[in-house]
């Protein structure tokens, strides 16, 4: 929607089913085994949401030059991250290193 929005043209690509995911995460493709990722001229990548965001934001113009002004861009991002923590700890808590019965799932 950001690329949209700041009028930035991106090619979407979607996985055609678990195997490539997983292909693509054990060749190392991915970096942190995950998505999302930016590609950048076919050789540049950038992973992690707030990261692309921060990014295309600079990119699309929509970042403010004021350095005050965009900590607090930055803060709102970094507050949207903490906020979604919690429950991405929840659904996976494998990655996160930890191990919960099915009663501690609730």
């Amino acid at each position: 929607l950001l690329a949209a929005y700041a009028g930035l043209e991106l090619e979407d690509f979607r996985f055609q089913g678990r195997e490539q995911f997983l292909k693509l995460k054990h060749d190392g493709t991915l970096p942190f085994g995950q998505v999302p990722l930016l590609e950048v001229g076919g050789k540049d990548k950038i992973p992690q949401t707030n990261a692309i965001l921060r990014y295309l934001s600079k990119l699309g113009g929509l970042m403010p030059e004021d350095p005050i002004l965009a900590a607090k861009v930055d803060a709102a991002l970094d507050a949207e991250a903490d906020a979604m923590m919690g429950p991405l700890v929840v659904s996976y808590t494998t990655r996160f290193g930890i191990d919960l019965n099915e009663q501690q799932k609730g």
